[in-house]
C-alpha cells in the first residue's frame, strides 16, 4: 500500500510539473499567433496529455520495472513514446492540417527541441541540487566531527 501511494504521489506531481510545462508552451503559442484566449478543449487535452506523460516517465524510471536499463534507453522509450502519443493526439484532435508534410515535421522537430530542452533543464536543476545537498552534507559532517 506504501508503495501505490508514493507511485500515486509522483504522478501527481509530475503531472502537475507536466501541465504547467503544457501551459506555458502553449500561452507563448497563443501569443506569437495573437489569438486572445485557449480554448477550454485545449486546456482538457493538456491535462489528459500530463496524465499520459506522468504514467510513462514513471514507468520508464520504475526500478521494478526495467531495473538494469541504462539512462539513456529510458530516455529514448520516454521520448518515442510520448511522440507517438503527441502525434496520436495531433490525429485525434487535429491540431494542424495534417496532409502537410511541412507540418509533421514542424510537429517534430519541436518536439524534439522541446524534449532536449526539458533534459538539459533537469540535468542543471539535478547538477545544482547536488551541489546543494553535499554541501549540506559538508555542513553536517562539520559539526559532528567537533563534539567528538
Amino acid at each position: 500500500m506504501k508503495k501505490f501511494l508514493q507511485t500515486i504521489a509522483a504522478l501527481k506531481a509530475v503531472a502537475a510539473l507536466a501541465f504547467t510545462a503544457q501551459i506555458m508552451v502553449v500561452t507563448v503559442a497563443t501569443m506569437l499567433l495573437r489569438k486572445n484566449s485557449i480554448p477550454i478543449s485545449y486546456i482538457w487535452q493538456m491535462v489528459f496529455l500530463a496524465l499520459i506523460f506522468s504514467a510513462v516517465q514513471i514507468l520508464a524510471f520504475s526500478e521494478n520495472r526495467f531495473e538494469k536499463t541504462k539512462t539513456s534507453a529510458r530516455l529514448t522509450f520516454l521520448g518515442l513514446t510520448m511522440l507517438f502519443i503527441l502525434a496520436c493526439f495531433a490525429i485525434a484532435f487535429k491540431w494542424f492540417p495534417l496532409q502537410n508534410p511541412v507540418n509533421w515535421i514542424a510537429f517534430t522537430g519541436s518536439y524534439i527541441a522541446v524534449f532536449f530542452v526539458s533534459l538539459f533543464t533537469l540535468r542543471i536543476v539535478f547538477r545544482l541540487g547536488g551541489i546543494e545537498y553535499t554541501q549540506m552534507l559538508n555542513v553536517y559532517k562539520g559539526q559532528g566531527q567537533g563534539q567528538g
